[in-house]
């Protein structure tokens, strides 16, 4: 069960990613705090918690920057990112 967390953890990992380099694209920038907790998030994929609230923080930070820059559709997909780890985690508790 922990290696299909860690699987599930490492996609949503990817989407991230993805959501971010998107945004940076759409923005002409490199988003630096995003990126930084994304980064964290990898190193913590064993840890539940510590995962989730990197991620949480990465896209949140990623939404919030999304919707100042009017790119409210990538808003969208890093809240979804949220709502899907926050479903899992409870879940798993």
């Amino acid at each position: 069960m922990q290696e299909t967390n860690a699987s599930v953890r490492v996609q949503k990992l990817d989407e991230a990613k993805d959501i971010i380099v998107e945004l940076e694209e759409q923005k002409g920038m490199e988003l630096g705090g995003p990126r930084g907790a994304l980064f964290r998030a990898g190193g913590t994929v064993d840890s539940g918690q510590a995962y989730v609230g990197h991620m949480e923080k990465a896209m949140g930070q990623t939404a919030g920057l999304a919707i100042e820059g009017g790119y409210d559709y990538v808003a969208s997909e890093a809240a979804q990112i949220i709502r899907d780890l926050q479903a899992s985690q409870a879940n798993d508790d």
